[in-house]
């Protein structure tokens, strides 16, 4: 089964084709920085990156068995460049849609009994869950750093995420500095049934920035 796997949920994007458990192609590339740095956003780089993947692997988009996409937390934006993309391709193809947790793809293939996943949300605050031999034991949250700490012993468990580097020194607990690639997402997607393009939804949590200055102005 061909899976095609898009995420854009951070300052990073990836593509990937993963035939069953084979990696036929993937892309990634750094959006850090994006103010002044002249590097391109995920709108500009995700169809070119999906097109190279393509073109590597000697596969089209009829080979494709599947699609799946981080549906958040993350970027407000990114997530919606992503669907954006992803919904486009299954409404043109027909193809399943999969909806996969960002949180959850970030925590696949480390090893520890107790895994930590963090996104900086900004303003002292993570999106993170607990995942307890390899399964999900909290809801996904967004929170302060401080509040998570109470939930996990920092020294049983190995935190990672652009959210643990932010807060490295507050952790004082093993950091992976592992980026989340779409084959991750790929895997995540094999285990999940399939879904149809109208059903993809995002994942949230809180409300984007925007909504919540308005409703702190009163408007």
């Amino acid at each position: 089964m061909v899976t095609l796997a898009l995420d854009t949920s951070s300052t990073s994007a990836s593509a990937a084709l993963v035939n069953d458990y084979i990696v036929m192609a993937e892309f990634s590339v750094t959006l850090a920085d994006l103010k002044g740095s002249g590097r391109k956003t995920h709108s500009e780089t995700l169809m070119p990156m999906v097109n190279q993947i393509f073109e590597v692997s000697g596969l089209s988009l009829d080979d494709v068995d599947r699609i799946a996409c981080t549906c958040g937390p993350g970027s407000f934006t990114g997530l919606r460049i992503g669907a954006a993309t992803a919904k486009g391709l299954a409404f043109a193809t027909g193809k399943p849609l999969i909806a996969v947790p960002t949180l959850d793809a970030m925590a696949y293939s480390i090893e520890c009994k107790y895994v930590v996943p963090m996104m900086d949300a900004r303003r002292g605050q993570v999106y993170s869950a607990i995942y307890q031999d390899g399964t999900r034991t909290s809801n996904y949250m967004a929170l302060p750093i401080e509040e998570l700490l109470t939930m996990i012993n920092p020294k049983e468990a190995i935190f990672t995420g652009d959210g643990a580097i932010v807060h490295r020194e507050i952790i004082g607990g093993r950091i992976i500095e592992k980026p989340l690639i779409a084959s991750d997402v790929a895997a995540i997607a094999r285990k999940m049934p399939d879904a149809k393009e109208e059903e993809f939804s995002l994942l949230y949590i809180r409300k984007p920035q925007a909504e919540r200055e308005r409703e702190e102005r009163g408007c």
